[in-house]
């Protein structure tokens, strides 16, 4: 992928200066924490957000066609950038909507190692994860094309895809449900416009609590 050529030196300064900060904020959040020098509860709340901030500065990145690992390179920060994604690795507790996060501390939940590679990797994970929802969505609206194995081959391809990202679990849960009544009536999904229609209006809501867990629509 190929950086953006519109983009001057002050636009990548700035970027630079954010992912900077991004990095350095959880890399002392975890140093005081370690020191014992601020409470679990404040350093959940402010580690999550510093998390949730640099997901949506790699969509930033991708939309500006940026390398990550290329902008490291050139700050000299790679090496930085990776004790964050140890940090987030050994996190426990941690969930993408704060209804949980109180939760997860008393369950004392372990933060899943998949953060780590979802982080690096967040632009083409996303990609493959909308890419799964659309051709799904299109495959059980095809007019005599629902067959029943190519449709379950498609909701085995979304749901091995969202288990790439961290945080999710619940939409994981809700496309398996749908799955599952899909398989319960192959007849009906072969002969029946409305339950296909059904399907899909299930599937699309699902796709939609995606794109605004991840801020991707308003």
């Amino acid at each position: 992928m190929a950086e953006d050529n519109n983009l001057n030196t002050k636009t990548i300064s700035k970027i630079e200066s954010e992912l900077f900060a991004l990095i350095n904020t959880i890399l002392n959040l975890h140093s005081k924490y370690q020191e014992g020098s601020i409470a679990d509860n404040f350093f959940l709340k402010a580690i999550r957000t510093a998390i949730k901030d640099l997901l949506k500065f790699n969509f930033y990145l991708n939309e500006k066609n940026i390398i990550l690992s290329k902008l490291l390179k050139k700050m000299n920060f790679t090496q930085e950038y990776y004790g964050v994604i140890e940090i987030i690795n050994e996190i426990s507790s941690l969930e993408f909507s704060s209804e949980s996060i109180k939760s997860q501390t008393e369950n004392n939940v372990q933060f899943p190692n998949k953060m780590k590679s979802a982080v690096l990797e967040l632009p083409r994970i996303t990609l493959e994860i909308t890419s799964s929802f659309i051709t799904l969505m299109d495959a059980l609206k095809l007019k005599g094309f629902k067959e029943s194995e190519l449709i379950n081959k498609l909701f085995k391809d979304l749901k091995n895809n969202l288990k790439k990202f961290p945080g999710i679990d619940d939409l994981q849960i809700k496309i398996e449900k749908i799955h599952n009544r899909v398989l319960s009536n192959s007849f009906n999904l072969e002969t029946s416009n409305r339950f296909s229609e059904i399907m899909v209006d299930e599937v699309y809501q699902v796709f939609k609590e995606f794109q605004i867990k991840l801020n991707l629509k308003a």
